[in-house]
């Protein structure tokens, strides 16, 4: 099953020459927000979803966000790279996401939730790397397209549905997607950016989400961000009693702030 879903990410197509323009200024040291914005106003569709996720109770912004350029400099390049990439590959794929039972739209909603608890709980306790961590809170999911359409391949969709169903945690979802398609969904996300030629930085927080201590020194701490945000937000249960409390425990065992996660994930509920 590896060997199929390999061949299917070695088939998707490049990002589009907008996506890397975006790409190309967020991961220089010396790209700034002014050059990001004409990028940006490009898509009028995408332009429209950024002023709809600045103006979501999520973020907390204090005023309403009427222009696409306050948009993106409240936001930063992060979340910015992580919409463009998200926003392309979304249109571009036509998975329905029906293996896991979900609506297309529930990815996003998922992955808007992600990104907003790590702006506002991850962001303050990282010093490097802090726009990768960032944009993959956004991107966290995207293997699941992929997953979605193998499974809908295979005719497996409707006993992996029954069974994805009963799973609870991060990983009784994981052990699922191995038993149906001998990987999870967040190495497919791995091998999709590697694809893509992602920065190893990017590839390695994704390969370690399940196991941040396995991570390089130099990315744990943000890898293990991530992995609490996702034990927060799971994609099937976002936000429910278990998940929070599992991720408090979490944070608490790798060393985080344990208090301000609570009032982070107070703001966003």
């Amino acid at each position: 099953m590896v060997e199929k879903i390999l061949k299917k990410i070695k088939s998707l197509p490049p990002l589009p020459e907008s996506v890397s323009k975006v790409r190309q200024i967020c991961n220089d040291p010396e790209g700034t927000v002014k050059e990001l914005i004409p990028v940006v106003k490009q898509d009028p569709m995408f332009t429209a979803d950024i002023l709809k996720a600045a103006n979501s109770p999520l973020y907390g912004f204090s005023q309403q966000i009427t222009s696409i350029d306050q948009a993106v400099a409240l936001f930063g390049m992060g979340t910015i790279q992580g919409f463009a990439i998200s926003y392309t590959v979304r249109k571009s794929f036509p998975a329905t996401l029906s293996p896991y039972g979900v609506e297309a739209a529930h990815l996003m909603e998922v992955s808007t939730l992600q990104n907003a608890l790590a702006l506002q709980w991850g962001k303050s306790q990282v010093s490097t790397k802090r726009d990768e961590m960032i944009t993959l809170s956004l991107l966290m999911e995207l293997g699941k397209l992929v997953a979605s359409i193998t499974l809908e391949e295979e005719g497996k969709e409707d006993a992996f549905k029954a069974k994805i169903a009963e799973a609870k945690t991060l990983e009784e979802i994981a052990e699922t997607e191995k038993r149906f398609l001998d990987i999870t969904s967040e190495w497919i996300a791995a091998l999709m950016f590697k694809h893509w030629k992602f920065h190893e930085s990017m590839i390695s927080m994704m390969r370690f989400l399940y196991t941040p201590e396995d991570a390089p020194e130099q990315l744990r701490l943000q890898t293990e961000i991530l992995s609490v945000v996702k034990e927060a937000v799971p994609f099937l249960k976002p936000l429910c009693e278990e998940c929070v409390q599992s991720a408090y425990e979490k944070a608490d065992r790798y060393g985080l702030q344990a208090q301000t996660l609570n009032d982070a994930i107070e703001k966003i509920r």
